[in-house]
């Protein structure tokens, strides 16, 4: 047996071999990415070397060019070059634009995605597209053609992009030091539960990526067990560990918030199984904030303001006579909103609404022999002018709640913020100073009557009640709050070992 080393073999690309000019004219050949391409039969060269060259131009060419000289032969090199080159740019821009044409449908299915639009209308746009180039540009008739943006492509389309943000979420999360989550359950409108958890991390260093980590629909039940399940393949499917959850949020459903056997009860074995500590719980603050308003007991103004908009608006003739009525006398508002339960703004809009066009609405429904004698009860006016007032001081509050990348302890302000802003109004109204209620100030203009303090009094009192019990959950973490929002003003002899260093 052999004791030498076996020979290595050799390559070619470590070679350094160059392209040399006066190939091109020896044996009409061009350099083409490190390769000599034979510019009469495009055959492809794949070392560069004169010998390999030489004898493909011999064996397959000599017979025919070799008579070429001088001039004549540096103008066929100049003429194949020609030729070689409208090609590649032929090519060239045959690929740039179906490129151009997949970016352009790319786009408008992430658009009809983002806006919750049928898939269908991606053909409805191509045809508006077609009838703009028919008058601007026809000769890209061709161009825009070629854009595919069929209900099957544009549902594909979206479907990768899904794809690829959740890639990149993937990728994202396996730099994640902490992580927080939220889930929502509801019933959509065929009765299919559908979960949504929402995820918020942040690396080390320091960037936070918020998104939502994933749909589920719950085909039968919706029990903690069920959510859990959910959210356990959740964290596999982003490398996820138990002992970086810092926080959950849910919706305060009992499937959720249960500590039992609900999902936060089936966090905790988790936690306690990986032997790592719980995470913080807390209900959504927007949520609660919305339970606050519901516990008000504005039944007696809201009850007639509804059943007067639902007089107008659902009936068409009703509808139309009193918009022409509203543009003929050329009201600030056209038309009233209808009252929608599940929409947490939506009393506070109409409220409003209807006390800015109260004696409109009052004209409209003596002409339609159907009046409302609250109209002309003052003290029910007052109300409804407190009523619309304080509601649209709670959407207020609302709208500063909302928000992306907004954290625990901002919103934590908001609300002790507002416990403050509570007293201060509630003091002001008992004392009929209406600064901050525009229109109890536009009513005391207009009529003579007194202020009646009890049904304010009642309202303030139970929102401060309930402001007190929702949010006990944030008043129990309020140190964990306070030393995440500023670490630099809590007593390091307080803080927990693990935190002191």
């Amino acid at each position: 047996m052999s004791l030498s080393k076996p020979q290595k073999k050799r390559k070619v690309d470590l070679e350094c071999r160059a392209f040399k000019a006066e190939w091109s004219e020896n044996y009409f050949v061009t350099e083409l990415d490190g390769k000599a391409l034979c510019l009469l039969c495009s055959d492809t060269i794949a070392v560069l070397k004169e010998y390999n060259i030489r004898r493909h131009y011999q064996t397959k060419h000599s017979a025919q060019y070799s008579q070429l000289t001088g001039k004549e032969r540096s103008q066929k090199l100049e003429t194949l070059k020609r030729s070689i080159s409208l090609q590649r740019s032929f090519f060239t821009k045959m690929k740039n634009e179906n490129k151009a044409a997949s970016k352009v449908s790319l786009r408008v299915a992430h658009l009809l995605a983002k806006e919750g639009n049928p898939f269908t209308d991606g053909e409805l746009i191509k045809s508006c597209l077609i009838v703009a180039v028919e008058e601007m540009c026809p000769e890209k008739m061709d161009l825009f053609n070629n854009i595919s943006l069929s209900a099957r492509t544009v549902a594909r389309r979206v479907e990768d992009i899904g794809s690829n943000i959740t890639n990149q979420l993937i990728n994202k999360a396996n730099d994640f030091e902490w992580f927080s989550l939220a889930l929502d359950e509801s019933t959509d409108i065929t009765d299919t539960a559908q979960l949504l958890l929402f995820i918020r991390g942040v690396n080390a260093d320091f960037e936070v990526t918020e998104e939502l980590a994933s749909m589920n629909s719950l085909r039968g039940t919706t029990t903690g067990e069920d959510i859990f399940k959910e959210v356990e393949e959740m964290l596999t499917k982003y490398n996820l560990k138990w002992n970086q959850l810092k926080c959950v949020t849910t919706d305060g459903g009992k499937n959720m918030s249960g500590t039992g056997k609900g999902l936060v009860g089936s966090i905790y074995t988790a936690c306690e199984n990986a032997r790592c500590t719980r995470p913080m719980v807390i209900h959504y603050i927007i949520h609660q904030h919305v339970l606050c308003g519901k516990y008000l007991n504005l039944s007696c103004v809201l009850e007639p303001v509804v059943s007067t908009v639902n007089f107008i608006r659902s009936r068409g003739l009703n509808h139309r006579q009193f918009r022409d009525f509203l543009s003929e006398v050329e009201a600030e508002y056209p038309d009233l909103p209808y009252h929608t339960a599940v929409r947490w703004l939506s009393s506070g809009k109409v409220l409003l609404r209807f006390f800015e066009l109260r004696a409109e609405i009052e004209i409209f429904l003596n002409g339609k022999k159907r009046p409302q004698p609250r109209l002309s009860n003052t003290e029910w006016l007052w109300k409804l002018a407190f009523a619309a007032d304080i509601t649209g001081f709670l959407n207020g509050f609302n709208l500063k709640l909302q928000g992306k990348t907004v954290l625990i302890c901002e919103t934590y302000t908001a609300v002790k913020s507002f416990r403050r802003q509570l007293a201060l109004i509630e003091s002001q109204i008992m004392s009929s100073c209406f600064v901050h209620f525009p229109c109890c100030q536009i009513l005391k203009e207009e009529v003579d009557s007194p202020f009646p303090h009890e049904f304010p009094c009642d309202i303030f009192s139970e929102l401060k009640k309930q402001f007190q019990q929702l949010f006990s959950d944030l008043d129990a973490s309020a140190e964990d709050i306070s030393r995440f929002e500023n670490p630099f003003n809590c007593t390091i002899e307080e803080l927990p070992p693990n935190l002191q260093l």
